[in-house]
């Protein structure tokens, strides 16, 4: 495939930058090795994160406000599927926007991974090779993990698994006070 434009990438800056490229007449392809478009934040960091974030401060607001409102709920409890399932949906909902973009702006979406092979050809696993005038390369960041021993014990998790899990763990040890650490400590 020729394109003008190669964009290594489809996190927000991959596909922000896909998308304007294609608004100003190229022709562009995204590689993008994920299930889906939007990177970490859309699919397993900021918005489902903020999906929880959302029901535990409702279940909050209904522990401390209902009852000086005149509600009252008897057996008030939380339906961790349903709130996972809701998380989900909502994922899947910002990333199918990302990728209705892609086609309305006629960005080409090539799923796999993708390595430079020379100057101007990424090559990319299960599919053909794209061949570009400009790339641009967004492959975003991943997190370091702190060299602790016993830190790869299967009871230790990182962001993405927290989110995976399908039931609200009983105790929970939170190593780290960045926006991430602090934001699941609040949930």
């Amino acid at each position: 495939m020729e394109v003008d434009v190669a964009v290594l990438g489809g996190g927000p800056g991959g596909y922000i930058a896909a998308i304007r490229a294609a608004q100003r007449g190229a022709r562009v392809a995204c590689i993008e090795r994920a299930p889906e478009l939007g990177g970490t934040c859309l699919r397993i960091g900021c918005i489902p994160t903020k999906a929880w974030v959302q029901t535990a401060f409702t279940l909050k607001q209904a522990e401390e406000t209902f009852e000086k409102l005149g509600v009252r709920f008897d057996g008030l409890h939380l339906e961790f599927a349903k709130v996972n399932a809701w998380k989900a949906a909502v994922v899947k909902q910002m990333t199918q926007g990302v990728a209705f973009l892609f086609k309305t702006n006629s960005v080409e979406w090539i799923k796999g991974t993708g390595t430079f092979k020379d100057a101007n050809t990424i090559g990319v696993e299960g599919s053909e090779d794209v061949s570009f005038e400009s790339a641009i390369i967004a492959t975003g960041s991943f997190p370091l993990r702190t060299p602790i021993q016993r830190l790869e014990s299967d009871c230790c998790v990182d962001s993405e698994g927290l989110l995976a899990q399908t039931e609200v763990p009983k105790r929970l040890v939170i190593l780290g006070g960045g926006i991430i650490g602090c934001e699941f400590a609040s949930i």
